[in-house]
């Protein structure tokens, strides 16, 4: 399961992103915005997806704001998340295989429609690394939770 959440400035991106999930047969939960308001606040919609992929290890979450770092650091608040903003495929592949990335925050401000789907079926499309250094890496980030 994808579980999907932006903001205002994230939202049109994210309704894209949905698109393309449907178009691939890929399943995911919208868990909002549901609507533009320019007045939302990025930290509501970042723990929703946080607390819903913390729960579920096959889980991953896509949010999207402005550029990607509210998301990621208010969703990293969160045990068991391990966000990254991507901006392009290699960022979003090494999210994943280095560092066990579970979420994934683009910068709706800061990249095209197009290039932003790209990064979402490269982040989606890789698994994290079973390397010794990488495991354990997020091993020693699991602590640091503790």
């Amino acid at each position: 399961m994808i579980y999907l959440g932006a903001d205002h400035a994230g939202f049109s991106l994210k309704e894209k992103i949905k698109a393309h999930l449907e178009k691939a047969r890929v399943r995911y939960a919208d868990l909002g915005a549901f609507a533009y308001d320019n007045d939302d606040d990025y930290p509501e919609y970042a723990v929703l997806v946080a607390k819903k992929v913390a729960k579920d290890p096959k889980a991953r979450g896509i949010l999207v704001c402005g550029t990607g770092n509210g998301m990621a650091i208010a969703a990293n608040k969160t045990k068991g998340v391990r966000a990254a903003v991507a901006w392009d495929s290699y960022s979003a592949k090494k999210a994943v295989q280095d560092d066990a990335a579970n979420i994934l925050a683009l910068p709706a401000r800061d990249i095209t429609e197009q290039s932003a789907l790209a990064v979402v079926t490269a982040y989606l499309s890789e698994k994290p690394s079973a390397a010794a250094r990488h495991t354990r890496r997020v091993h020693k980030i699991r602590k640091l939770e503790r």
